[in-house]
């Protein structure tokens, strides 16, 4: 299966231009990873190939585009908030910077995973509007139709 985006299109999408980061930052796992947990069960499988194949650039672009490199961010931030290496996990620091505050990053993760959410939901919301054009969405199948978050509470319906 063709990744949905490239590492290049997560960082252009979900990271500030002052947020540099190289693009070998984003692994591809990281993005099938964010495809299966987070897309995969709004549009389905035949969806997310029929998106693998170039089919509904309009879609791809404006919708699943800009959600998945979102939940991709919220996957990968606290990777980027530690480092692994010989001597195991450090936190990156400079002469000029220092690590963000405990509740600084906890309001980042907050932050992305309300952005995530939101552009997740814009996707279901234009897919269920539209499910005439796209004949290989089962509205039945996506699991925001039933079953939300709202205000920390679990909806199945």
């Amino acid at each position: 299966m063709n990744m949905l985006i490239t590492p290049e299109e997560v960082i252009r999408l979900s990271f500030r231009e002052s947020e540099y980061l190289r693009s070998t930052t984003v692994l591809e796992a990281d993005i099938i990873a964010a495809t299966d947990r987070f897309i995969t069960p709004i549009i389905g499988q035949t969806m997310v190939e029929q998106l693998s194949l170039g089919d509904y650039r309009e879609l791809m672009s404006d919708y699943i585009a800009p959600a998945l490199a979102a939940s991709v961010r919220l996957l990968i931030q606290p990777l980027l908030n530690i480092r692994t290496e010989e001597a195991g996990a450090t936190s990156p620091r400079t002469d000029s910077t220092q690590q963000a505050p405990q509740s600084a990053m906890l309001a980042l993760h907050n932050s992305l995973k309300q952005r995530a959410r939101q552009l997740l939901k814009r996707v279901s919301d234009h897919l269920n509007k539209n499910a005439d054009r796209y004949p290989e969405y089962d509205p039945k199948s996506n699991i925001l139709n039933r079953c939300s978050i709202n205000g920390g509470f679990v909806q199945t319906f």
